[in-house]
């Protein structure tokens, strides 16, 4: 019979039942979840309306490698790597496109300075190129930053306002027409009409910032990185709320680098045409001075042609010539370059290349030294000076002149050596046609001067054009392979994933709260909660409000205030709701755990705690065992408040007169409630009430009831309030605990199974009261909606 009372679930029910918990806790706040996905689809919704769509556009570009970087690549491609030269040349041309003063022209070729806004609903919209008006400086402005308000007055006429400069803001108001320069707190400006002023409808704002602070906004969206690992093509990429002006800005940059990279790499051709032009000069005025006295020796002496004279001798002679002119080339153009790397204004500068030296060793350092140059120039502009990389080329620079000079020395020494040689010999010849005419002598060596002069002459000037040409086919190193392309949507927002980040976040965000609110509710909820428990089980009787009193009951909960009216005889003959099939199930299992041969039974109710809602319990289960036809005694007994009398208006004489003395007849103090149903309130509030119960009158009043009644129901208060309850129970044949759903906490349901085996109490069973039974699966009441509200006045009634 115990068994068939508790009814308890096995495991694999109550598996079941947790998971179907899992579902009544989306089902039963279903609005709150709707309510939550609605605001938060609104609020993304907002959210999408109000920020600016953003648009990536690329470009591919390849970057051209030099020879060795390019067996470098090949090598570390080979070995299952990347060539670290090659990877470290890209990352500086990466840094390179980065650098803001790349930015700075291409904002300034562009126009970017300048941009305008206008206010719309809830948001503000970027005018590109459809500004009604556009902003021309006249002088006299901030170099940094300042905006402005335009307001179209109509016929032209505009109005200025809402100045700020620097965070400053102006009261100033400034009336003018379009095209006219005017004077504000901002400097001297100039406000044209464009092509949209027909759709000057709202307030413009204009803002202006220089090329400096436009070019570190514009590289914050740029993004700059290697296709892959295996190549040199570098994806060159933008985001912006116009796609044309990414487009601009990225083609813009690319032509800006090519333009500096070529001028970079013209540094060398034209300090070498800078020397080549100083030499032409000087070697010029020679070749005339020798042209003039060849021929004023000429004229004077009456000379026509002397080589028939000494043609031998002359043969021999212009074989040495040549030697000794091509070595004194040679010292001259190592002399230069010594004098040039000796001066310090050349410090840092590229060396002179291409200037005909024939010394490939020589050759061979300089066009190294100047790639290192180069390469130290480019770091500069995309860096800072304090870049470590920097100052190693620096050591390196300074190391490869030291060896540069070095070999230069070597060289003058050897060409010296060389022409002290030469020289001898031509003494020797020159001996030997000692014997010719002095006049053909000097005409000779006249005339050998010329002719090296002009060799030299033109030397110079064959290498001016080969130097010439040379940085005229200088082309940048970059190859565009894919023009400005992207996506013709928007990469951002993205609307598809906030929606439904926003639906997820409406469901997950109410979910998470009931779920923790259901975790850290540690009170009874229905009869599984007490499935642990000794103590048999009764029935849960469902939650009961009366009709129309639903705000009272609201505040009930906030405040536990009593509301005598919802404690009242609901179960009524011929009804057949789910709280009188509650009662009437709980009848039959009190009957079971009686047993049927007892004649009369007493039965008292008691709680652990106030707001059990025992008094209402107790009538009902009275009424319910009237309807059977038994003669049924209710004994209100909590004699220090009387709650069932004052809940069923019967507070007249009572029980405490019976147990005072005052009355040896209680049958004139009981009412009658209903057919077979009686009441004895407990009428004045006792000063004594724990004595009145010690008395002999108290176990007569029991005997007698006994004696007249089927079955007797006490109305006992709380065992953690006052000790009544545990001297009444020695005269009862039943003790029903009501735990109401929501208040009693699991904890104390150890408590109470403790009082169950150490048997402080006669026969104890447990009751749930106040179940919300909406949302339950099984049981009555399923789609019902009762509860009942009412406190109790021992202690804090909170």
């Amino acid at each position: 019979m115990t068994e068939n009372i508790n009814n308890r679930p096995n495991t694999e029910e109550e598996s079941m039942f947790k998971l179907s918990d899992l579902w009544d806790l989306v089902w039963r706040h279903k609005i709150w979840y709707v309510l939550s996905v609605a605001v938060c689809l609104l609020v993304a919704g907002f959210y999408l309306y109000k920020t600016p769509k953003q648009y990536n556009r690329y470009i591919k570009v390849i970057m051209d490698e030099s020879e060795q970087d390019a067996t470098m690549r090949s090598l570390g491609v080979l070995t299952g790597g990347v060539g670290l030269r090659s990877n470290t040349n890209l990352q500086n041309e990466i840094q390179a496109f980065s650098s803001p003063d790349l930015m700075m022209d291409v904002v300034s070729r562009l126009g970017l300075e300048t941009t305008y806004y206008e206010k719309r609903t809830f948001k503000t919209v970027e005018l590109y190129r459809n500004s009604p008006v556009e902003l021309q400086l006249n002088g006299g402005n901030p170099t940094s930053s300042f905006s402005f308000t335009v307001k179209n007055l109509g016929d032209n006429k505009v109005l200025l306002k809402d100045f700020t400069l620097q965070g400053k803001k102006y009261s100033e108001q400034v009336n003018c027409a379009l095209g006219d320069s005017v004077s504000t707190p901002v400097g001297d400006l100039t406000l044209l009409a464009t092509n949209y002023l027909d759709k000057f409808n709202k307030d413009i704002t204009v803002s202006w910032a220089n090329a400096k602070g436009r070019a570190n906004a514009y590289c914050t969206k740029l993004n700059i990185s290697l296709s892959s690992k295996e190549s040199t093509v570098l994806l060159i990429s933008m985001q912006d709320v116009y796609p044309s002006r990414a487009d601009l800005v990225i083609s813009t940059l690319l032509d800006v680098y090519n333009e500096i990279w070529i001028r970079n790499k013209n540094r060398s051709a034209v300090n070498t045409n800078k020397f080549l032009n100083e030499r032409l000069v000087v070697i010029e005025k020679e070749l005339t001075a020798v042209e003039g006295a060849l021929k004023d020796y000429k004229a004077n002496n009456n000379l026509t042609d002397i080589k028939a004279v000494a043609q031998l001798y002359l043969d021999e002679s212009n074989e040495y010539a040549a030697k000794s002119f091509e070595i004194n080339n040679q010292l001259s153009i190592a002399g230069f370059i010594k004098t040039y790397l000796n001066d310090p204004v050349n410090s840092g500068a590229l060396i002179p290349a291409n200037l005909g030296l024939d010394n490939s060793s020589v050759d061979a350092q300089i066009k190294e030294y100047n790639n290192v140059v180069l390469q130290r120039d480019r770091l500069a502009l995309g860096g800072s000076e304090n870049n470590p990389l920097i100052a190693d080329l620096d050591n390196s620079l300074f190391a490869m002149k030291d060896a540069i000079l070095r070999s230069v020395d070597n060289m003058i020494s050897t060409l010296e050596l060389l022409l002290s040689r030469i020289e001898s010999r031509e003494k020797q010849i020159l001996a030997r046609i000692s014997s010719s005419s002095g006049q053909e002598l000097q005409l000779l060596s006249i005339e050998r001067e010329q002719q090296m002069t002009q060799s030299l002459y033109v030397f110079l000037l064959q290498k001016r054009e080969e130097n010439e040409l040379a940085s005229l086919v200088n082309v940048g190193n970059t190859r565009l392979i894919q023009s400005p392309s992207g996506s013709a949507g928007p990469v951002s927002p993205n609307s598809k994933t906030i929606l439904l980040m926003a639906l997820i976040l409406g469901l997950g965000a109410p979910f998470a709260l009931f779920f923790v609110m259901k975790l850290l509710d540690t009170t009874v909820k229905t009869k599984d909660d007490l499935s642990t428990s000794v103590v048999p089980f009764l029935a849960e009787i469902p939650f009961f409000v009366e009709p129309g009193k639903e705000i009272k009951y609201f505040k009930f909960l906030k405040r536990n205030w009593f509301l005598k009216e919802n404690c009242r005889i609901v179960v009524e003959q011929g009804k057949r709701d789910g709280m009188n099939e509650a009662y009437r199930v709980l009848r039959t299992n009190i009957d079971m755990l009686l047993g049927k041969d007892a004649k009369s039974r007493v039965i008292m109710t008691t709680s652990f705690n106030p707001n059990a809602g025992k008094t209402f319990t107790t009538i009902n289960m009275a009424a319910s065992m009237a309807l059977k036809g038994a003669k049924v005694a209710v004994l209100d007994m909590d004699l220090r408040k009387g709650s069932l009398g004052m809940a069923l208006d019967c507070s007249h004489t009572g029980s405490v007169a019976y147990l005072s003395g005052k009355t040896d007849d209680y049958r004139k103090n009981m009412t009658v409630l209903a057919d077979n149903l009686y009441f004895l309130p407990v009428g004045s509030i006792p000063p004594n009430p724990t004595e009145l119960l010690l008395t002999e009158r108290f176990k007569s009043l029991i005997d007698e009831l006994r004696q007249e009644f089927d079955y007797v129901f006490l109305d006992c208060p709380p065992i953690d309030i006052v000790a009544d309850a545990s001297i009444i129970t020695q005269f009862v044949d039943m003790t029903i605990f009501v735990m109401r759903a929501g208040i009693m906490d699991k904890a104390l349901v150890k408590v109470i199974d403790g009082l169950y085996v150490d048997k402080k109490y006669t026969r104890m069973a447990m009751l749930l009261n106040s179940v919300d039974m909406k949302h339950k699966k099984y049981g009555y009441g399923k789609g019902y909606g009762y509860g009942y509200g009412y406190g109790y006045g021992y202690g804090n009634s909170d």
